[in-house]
């Protein structure tokens, strides 16, 4: 399936307001003839309730050939959607929350803010009413289906979504984003209560990115990593000013590393290793013992995956778990994080999608990493929860978050955060990237705004977005 590179949609309930049109059903179409004893045969009665009430339908809902037709137009109208018909190109607009759904009489395709999704069928107006595949449509719409039989027929109950939160304070943030084709969930926070709480862009195939959908989080992973080894460290299993070399040997210049480098990028260990779904925690260990110092350890910076590795080795040797336990069991347990972990194959995550050279989206390969870098999946709301426990002073000393918040180079580097000085306050964050998903959590200690952006296109500068966001919540605080 060919993704058009622009942002995608999500829906809650709005104004319900209809543009008037011209013209038969209130749409200003013209009726199409057809053979009505051939229909009659094939259709089978359906009884579509929305937000748990009847609905005035212009034209009655049925069943043919597996898929279930309605009007357009009273579907969307019940779902809160501001409807408006356009005689010249024979195409409905469905306004809502300040997203756009479009649909082409005749055509299988429905648009949102451009980026198409594929009906099951073509959509065809039968005595005056423009009757669209209601899959297609609820999809579109982001409204929730529950289907039933009955005696009388197929019983299908429909209900607005109620997922997706844009406040009136956030909508320059929410056009911000479409304007900058994002695709993914983003959360911006005050003092832990969204602002914007919203999916755009495609999952997968055919399905939308919904606000609460689970994706990979990248480098995010090292926040976890670096409060997992301050808990050792305030559990007196550690020291900061530790030699590597006394949890693990044969790590090149690991007599003069100390665990305080590996935190801080400062260690001269290079970034990468191998990336290959399989490959053991202990095998990349083994693939470390033969790289190269890029410089004397703590005499500069040097973004290291191989050095968050040994971290992640370092938290089992000592804890006597698995890195992704002890993550589990003294990290997301402690933050209520019930929809994270660490991911696999199997995981029920969003696609991850890269640019192929003719412009278009393709599907990314899977995103193998490793331990301590990059292998947990989230939620934007679990990542909430992990900035209110951060936040709360109940995971680790106000010493231990002092350590991670200070930068310990030039580059700004702390321990799992990098840590700036804005306009808006002393913030926090982190960004991150793997094979097709770009994401970034950004954290205001002064003023309380969190923003999260969880992108599954790589490529996404997600810095240099959530600055943009972090300056437009605060402009937005001010001003209300």
């Amino acid at each position: 399936m060919m993704l058009v590179k622009k942002a995608g949609v999500a829906w809650t309930a709005a104004v319900i307001a209809v543009c008037c049109a011209t013209g038969v059903g209130g749409l200003g179409l013209e009726p199409i003839a057809a053979a009505p004893t051939e229909q009659a045969a094939a259709r089978s009665k359906a009884i579509v309730t929305i937000n748990g009430g009847a609905v005035h339908w212009n034209g009655e809902p049925f069943v043919e050939k597996g898929a279930t037709m309605v009007p357009l137009r009273e579907a969307a109208v019940s779902l809160g959607g501001k409807v408006a018909w356009n005689q010249g190109s024979q195409t409905v607009s469905i306004a809502l929350n300040g997203d756009v759904v479009t649909q082409r009489s005749g055509d299988s395709l429905i648009r949102i803010n451009g980026v198409k999704l594929q009906m099951s069928g073509p959509s065809r107006t039968i005595k005056g009413s423009l009757m669209v595949p209601l899959r297609g449509l609820m999809e579109a719409m982001r409204a929730s289906l529950n289907l039933s039989q009955t005696p009388a027929g197929l019983s299908i109950a429909i209900a607005t979504d109620k997922s997706t939160q844009v406040n009136a304070s956030a909508a320059a943030i929410d056009s911000y984003l479409q304007q900058n084709s994002f695709s993914g969930m983003a959360l911006v926070a005050k003092d832990g209560k969204a602002l914007l709480r919203k999916g755009y862009g495609l999952a997968n195939d055919g399905k939308l990115n919904r606000p609460d959908g689970k994706t990979r989080i990248a480098s995010i992973t090292k926040s976890f990593t670096a409060a997992s080894i301050m808990q050792l460290v305030e559990a007196g299993k550690l020291k900061l000013n530790d030699p590597i070399s006394t949890v693990v040997t044969g790590i090149p210049g690991g007599e003069r590393i100390t665990i305080h480098m590996l935190l801080s990028h400062t260690s001269g260990l290079p970034s990468e290793f191998t990336r290959q779904d399989g490959v053991t925690l202990e095998q990349t260990i083994d693939e470390i013992r033969g790289k190269t110092l890029a410089f004397e350890p703590g005499t500069d910076y040097k973004y290291s995956n191989c050095g968050y590795v040994l971290l992640a080795y370092t938290i089992e040797k000592l804890s006597g778990m698995s890195y992704g336990d002890y993550v589990e069991k003294r990290l997301l347990n402690a933050a209520g994080m019930k929809q994270s972990g660490t991911a696999t194959v199997a995981t029920p995550t969003n696609q991850g999608y890269v640019l192929a050279k003719d412009g278009s989206w393709t599907k990314a390969p899977y995103y193998a990493s490793q331990s301590g870098t990059g292998t947990l999946y989230s939620t934007v709301d679990d990542l909430l929860k992990w900035d209110g426990l951060l936040r709360s002073g109940k995971l680790l000393t106000e010493q231990s978050l002092q350590a991670m918040y200070t930068a310990h180079s030039a580059k700004g580097y702390g321990y799992g955060w990098i840590v700036k000085q804005a306009a808006e306050g002393k913030i926090v964050f982190h960004n991150g990237s793997g094979s097709g998903y770009s994401t970034g959590m950004s954290r205001n200690l002064d003023n309380g705004v969190t923003v999260i952006l969880l992108s599954n296109h790589a490529g996404a500068d997600t810095a240099m977005m959530m600055d943009k966001l972090q300056s437009m919540a605060a402009a937005a605080i001010l001003q209300n």
